[in-house]
């Protein structure tokens, strides 16, 4: 699949797919951030891309900086319409401050197929096993 690519600046670095086989190709800061402990911050990638009609972009942690650390990205959902800058929620939940440098690898994106979502209002759902167990229902 070719992913259209558009540089919002000159000097911005256009995402790759780093290995043959890999799922995601990988975002990188366009600028310079500085993120204390449970700070969360918008960090700007100096692309735009289209997604083809049909497909989304979810974007995911980068496991080294989640699990080294605590770098979570918080949401991650870009549709096939958006043509705007991607830009990256980021929180810090580490103990130690973190320095986001221009030109580092901050977050990584699936590109997914999706179906057309319609609702429609019901008066009951269709019984299943779970039923209303909520969170934790099936134990730890």
């Amino acid at each position: 699949m070719k992913i259209k690519v558009k540089k919002l600046y000159q000097d911005a670095i256009i995402p790759q797919v780093m290995r043959v086989g890999d799922a995601a190709m990988d975002f990188y800061a366009y600028k310079n951030y500085i993120m204390k402990p449970g700070e969360r911050i918008i960090v700007e990638t100096g692309v735009a891309i289209a997604i083809p009609e049909g497909y989304w972009g979810n974007v995911r942690d980068r496991s080294g900086l989640a699990g080294k650390h605590g770098l979570h990205i918080m949401a991650g959902v870009i549709d096939s319409n958006y043509r705007g800058e991607i830009q990256v929620v980021i929180v810090n939940l580490g103990q130690e401050t973190y320095q986001i440098e221009k030109g580092h690898r901050i977050c990584q994106m699936i590109i997914e197929k999706h179906e057309n979502i319609e609702t429609s209002e019901v008066d009951e759902l269709n019984q299943t096993n779970r039923g209303e167990d909520k969170l934790a229902s099936s134990g730890y």
